[in-house]
């Protein structure tokens, strides 16, 4: 924080299992089915080899599945990420800029400053939580225009305490 800078808005990131979390399961449960069903067939055929001595080739088969079981069960566990990130995301809006702090082996800071914010977008849920997506400009970087970044202010419980908090702090520059 900079020497005069004030927090006008602060909130935690909630730990909520959002259902559209769940889409991931459409792909997620059929790669972790073949995975383990290639890894069970490889590791049957191998060890019903008639001379009973496979060797090297007798572990590679089965252990070759071993990582796609991994990311299989890496995509069953994501939408369950959020209960994991319980009190280690902090939002926080000054007077002159919004920041994300992330605490996990290191903390990590993203700020930006109010010149910076362009679109401002609240999703809010019937029970006051929600989350606010800040389109960022950046420099131009060639002919093609100017791309875009984005910041979400991810679900919190006071969703419109943020937004107004982030609409005046645009409202500066």
């Amino acid at each position: 924080m900079g020497e005069g800078e004030l927090i006008v808005w602060q909130g935690m990131k909630l730990a909520r299992v959002e259902p559209k979390g769940f889409a991931i399961y459409f792909f997620a449960i059929p790669w972790t089915a073949f995975a383990l069903f290639w890894t069970a067939m490889a590791a049957v055929g191998t060890s019903a080899m008639q001379n009973g001595d496979t060797g090297l080739l007798g572990w590679a088969f089965p252990l070759f599945g071993t990582p796609f079981i991994l990311i299989g069960l890496g995509m069953l566990a994501m939408p369950f990420v959020p209960m994991f990130q319980r009190g280690r995301i902090l939002f926080a809006v000054t007077d002159k800029r919004v920041l994300q702090l992330s605490l996990g082996r290191d903390l990590t800071v993203n700020s930006v400053p109010s010149s910076r914010i362009g679109d401002i977008v609240r999703r809010e849920s019937a029970d006051g939580t929600g989350s606010v997506e800040l389109s960022l400009s950046v420099a131009i970087t060639d002919f093609g225009g100017r791309p875009s970044k984005n910041m979400n202010v991810g679900r919190v419980a006071d969703v419109r305490g943020a937004y107004s908090a982030i609409f005046r702090l645009s409202e500066k520059d």
